[in-house]
């Protein structure tokens, strides 16, 4: 088992290669990564899925972002930016069914039921 995760942001862009080790966010980048980039809303939706939320796999891994953390890889998704531009971009925590239903395709669901039905 292991866990990923962590509480800091860092002040400018993080390459994706920071985060080569961090299956958590490597599942985030397959499975939504492409939506985070194009499509209004998702980046903030994956932040309010994300900070001070408790993800489990099916492995037994674990992964816990603070709002920092969570910004952060978002920007590293994104290629841009950085964790300010998603802190606090949305209300927390709250899973979007979109966002649930892909990361449980990964192996991945919250350990909290700080879940929303909709979109």
């Amino acid at each position: 088992m292991a866990s990923f995760g962590g509480l800091g942001g860092n002040w400018g862009t993080s390459p994706m290669s920071d985060y080569a080790d961090d299956l958590f966010v490597l599942a985030v980048e397959r499975c939504l990564g492409e939506q985070i980039r194009t499509v209004p809303g998702m980046g903030a939706d994956m932040w309010s899925a994300v900070a001070n939320q408790d993800w489990k796999h099916a492995n037994g891994d674990d992964a816990s972002y603070s709002f920092r953390a969570a910004g952060d890889f978002i920007a590293a998704i994104c290629g841009k930016g950085m964790y300010m531009d998603w802190y606090c971009s949305g209300p927390y925590p709250q899973v979007s069914a979109v966002i649930r239903e892909a990361m449980k395709k990964e192996g991945w669901e919250p350990t909290a039921d700080g879940g929303s039905e909709h979109g």
